[in-house]
Formats: C-alpha cells, structure tokens, sequence
C-alpha cells in the first residue's frame, strides 16, 4: 500500500507543473487521502507540523506555503519532488491564522491573529512589516489584482480594505462592532476568497455558517452556501464553522473547508445543498477522516489539498474522475401540455 502512494505521488508530481485543468463541478476525487506533509502527531523536524492553521498553493511555481502555527514558521514545499521535506522560509511567527503569497512568489501576506495585524514578508527576508492598519483579531488575507489587501477582522466583524495606493483602510463589508445575521452584518468572519474576474468577493461566516458573497459596489451580501439564517448543522443543507472558502471562478463552483463538520463541502451556483468531497467520516486522522480542516486548494491537475490542523498535515486528495455534468431537461411542458 505505501509502495502504491509512493508510485502514485512520484507521478503526479513529474508532470504538476502542467497548466491548470479545468475541474467539472461534477468531479471526483478519491476520498482516501495521502499525507505530503506531516506526520499526524506535532512535531517541528522538517518533515512535520504542529497545528498548522494556514495554507497557499502558488500554481505557478508548484509550491505549497503552510502557515506552521504552533512551530512560528511558514514551511514551503515543493510539488514538483516526492520528498515531503519542506523548506523553512520564514520563522519567529507568532499567531498565524492565513496565509497570501503574491503572483512572482516573491512576497507572503500572513494573517496575525492575536498580533492584530497582517504583515508582509518579502521572499528571504529577516522580518515582516505591518500592511495598513490595526486588524483587530486578523484571520484571513487576500489580494486583488492592484496588490490592494483585504482582511478578515474577526474581532469587529468586518472586512477590512488597504489601499496601496492611498495608504488607507477602509470597511468593505459588516459594520465595526456589530454582528448579526442580515445581509450587511457578519459574525466573526474567517476566511476570505477575491475574484480574479470581476469586484466580487466571498467571506466565511463563520458563526453565521455561511458563505457571504458581495459585490465590491454594495456592502449588502448574499449567502450562497450554509443557512441565510445562520443556523448551524450537519446535514449537506447547513455548515458548521465553516473556516476557509476557495471558488473555481471558471464555473463559480464554491469549495468550502467545513471544520466542525470535519469535511470538505462542494456547492454549486444557486444550490440549496452542498455535497461532501473529502472527509464528513467523522473526527480522526485515517487517511479518510479530517479534524478541523481550515484550508483548501487545488493544483494543475485537480487535486485536492487541505490543511488539517488537528492531525498536524496536509493531505492531498488526488481527482479520480472529471466527467461533465449530465444535462438535465425539463421536459414537463412539451410532453404533459394538453
């Protein structure tokens, strides 16, 4: 069995730096995953995690970047080798919560939870800087194509907007100080996903169990995954926790890391229900369970990664299957009308 991972990862990764596949919303992948990185007990040797509570693939270096939370480092591993040795890139960090590496790898934006604020760490550098303002209990990152950073202010749930140009920040969705479950409120807010293709970006709600769409026009949003209400629950209806929110901006497809749930829920455009593509075996650490997943990604090939803090890895799902979707027609009309 570990001869048959070993084959299957030295091949998928001699031919990773390939260009991204497009992922059918009806794909598959194989439910068993394989650890690349990590060992499922804490440890800080190179090839281990301790409570990792981050994770960025940059397609195009083929490179993973995991926030190693309780170890203080961000550990970088390569796609294109078998070996799971990474590489420490940055160290003495405290807090982690998200991780953002930039287009040319040359800079990573980490979310500092308990430091409040998000810093920028430029490739091979001693230490980070802070990017704009005070980010009260800071729990996700992201970048829009202009390099303007957005980030998660879980503590006022709020998103929060910083300019490169101006230097300034600005709320661009939830109100300072107050939370609630309408369309313009959030309730500690987690991660955070920008549209490449148009001003539209997705927050995870976190205590409202949802996932939040807004148009960067309007500080009202709309929920295209959970409950509107922010209902918690365990059927493919509701998430509970959700942390980490990744879209597949050709299809919309929305892929969500549902950590009390210990599972990976898929959810279609306009859909009422998602549908579970790795974990939801219950809590544990065989290769078919999950415990606390906190991010997703997906590489050229349509694999699936996830960062599964409690059990101290990443595991990598590998596509098995990516058919079209079956084209359903409604044909009540034409055969029924009198």
């Amino acid at each position: 069995m570990i001869l048959n991972y070993i084959i299957i990862f030295i091949f998928y990764y001699t031919y990773i730096s390939i260009e991204a596949i497009y992922i059918s919303p009806c794909a598959i992948w194989n439910t068993v995953g394989i650890t690349i990185i990590g060992t499922n007990s804490p440890g800080n040797a190179s090839n281990q995690l301790n409570v990792p509570q981050g994770m960025f693939l940059h397609q195009q270096n083929s490179t993973i970047y995991v926030a190693d939370t309780n170890n203080r480092r961000i550990q970088m591993f390569s796609l294109d080798s078998p070996s799971s040795t990474a590489i420490t890139v940055a160290s003495n960090i405290d807090s982690m919560s998200a991780i953002y590496v930039d287009d040319n790898g040359l800079a990573m934006y980490v979310a500092l939870r308990y430091e409040n604020r998000i810093e920028k760490w430029i490739k091979n550098g001693a230490n980070g800087e802070q990017v704009g303002n005070q980010c009260k209990q800071c729990t996700g990152v992201w970048l829009d194509n202009d390099k303007n950073v957005y980030m998660t202010e879980s503590g006022t749930h709020s998103v929060l907007k910083w300019s490169v140009e101006t230097n300034t920040t600005t709320v661009v969705a939830g109100r300072i100080d107050a939370h609630g479950s309408t369309t313009d409120l959030l309730y500690f807010p987690r991660g955070i996903y920008m549209s490449r293709l148009n001003n539209v970006f997705y927050i995870t709600d976190m205590r409202n169990n949802r996932i939040q769409k807004l148009n960067m026009s309007s500080q009202e949003s709309i929920t295209v995954a959970g409950s509107k209400d922010g209902i918690s629950g365990y059927d493919n209806s509701k998430l509970a926790s959700p942390i980490h929110v990744w879209v597949n901006e050709e299809s919309d497809v929305i892929y969500i890391a549902d950590s009390e749930n210990n599972r990976i829920q898929r959810w279609l455009p306009n859909a009422l229900i998602g549908n579970t593509i790795a974990g939801g075996a219950g809590r544990g650490d065989a290769n078919n369970q999950l415990s606390s997943p906190n991010a997703l990604a997906f590489d050229n090939l349509g694999n699936l990664y996830v960062c599964d803090g409690n059990n101290h890895r990443i595991q990598m799902f590998q596509l098995i299957g990516n058919q079209t979707c079956p084209i359903v027609i409604n044909c009540s009309y034409s055969l029924f009308k009198k």
